[in-house]
């Protein structure tokens, strides 16, 4: 049995819309709230509770609706997975077309200073834009963690959602990427220091194809050759399996 929620989390869930708790089921899965539906001023909601999630222990996911497919898991979330382990097993099987040999992973191009603001921007415009306006919170340290932890199935085709969190976690480290929200296939992530190399444009859209190849497919008109220089742009990154 889960242990009882401490009063400080019983508090904060009581004072957020209207919504319920999916996790825990027992431990040690973690604390998984999800909003009822579309919510109110969902940007605003989504940066107060990310300012928080440290002292809260929890990271909020915009979410395109309410989800109840989710299945909470224990254990470390694939923390003993490696990104660079994952592409080149990958990379035997499907190789991205500019490169005869594995690249490596790509190399940051500057340091991350402005990750949380530039997460926010995101989190605006995917409410704005009416992509993802439900809400939902997660209990770990990082937003990488947050697929595996929900076991979620949105890119089950091609990867797990342990694999998911390690590429993850290395695109945070390099790249000041933070996850902003989800969706039954679709993943939003905020890239605070896109690559400004060309050549390493051009490998971080390998790493990007051999974690979502769909994407690639999803514009007929999208031209192989150009693709790192949108990458050398965007402070959004859009993933979509199908």
């Amino acid at each position: 049995m889960p242990e009882p929620l401490s009063e400080d989390l019983r508090r904060l869930l009581d004072d957020l819309p209207p919504g319920r708790l999916v996790g825990p089921c027992h431990d040690p899965h973690p604390v998984v709230w999800m909003s009822g539906g579309p919510v109110t001023d969902a940007a605003e909601w989504w940066k107060r509770l990310y300012a928080r999630r440290c002292a809260t222990g929890l990271y909020p996911l915009l979410l395109e609706y309410p989800d109840d497919a989710f299945e909470p898991v224990g254990g470390g979330y694939g923390t003993d997975a490696d990104a660079g382990s994952y592409f080149r097993s990958k990379w035997m099987d499907d190789s991205w077309p500019p490169f005869e040999e594995w690249p490596g992973l790509a190399t940051p191009s500057a340091g991350v200073t402005d990750a949380d603001v530039c997460a926010g921007e995101v989190a605006a415009a995917v409410v704005r834009e009416g992509r993802a306006r439900c809400l939902a919170l997660v209990q770990v340290a990082r937003g990488a963690d947050a697929p595996a932890a929900l076991n979620w199935l949105g890119m089950t085709n091609h990867l797990t959602a342990q694999e998911l969190s390690a590429v993850l976690r290395s695109w945070e480290q390099r790249f000041g990427a933070r996850v902003v929200g989800l969706g039954q296939g679709s993943l939003y992530l905020s890239v605070a220091a896109p690559p400004t190399d060309v050549h390493q444009a051009r490998v971080l859209t390998a790493e990007h194809y051999l974690a979502c190849p769909d994407v690639f497919y999803e514009d007929p008109d999208l031209d192989w050759s150009t693709c790192h220089e949108e990458l050398m742009q965007r402070r959004e990154w859009r993933f979509w399996w199908d």
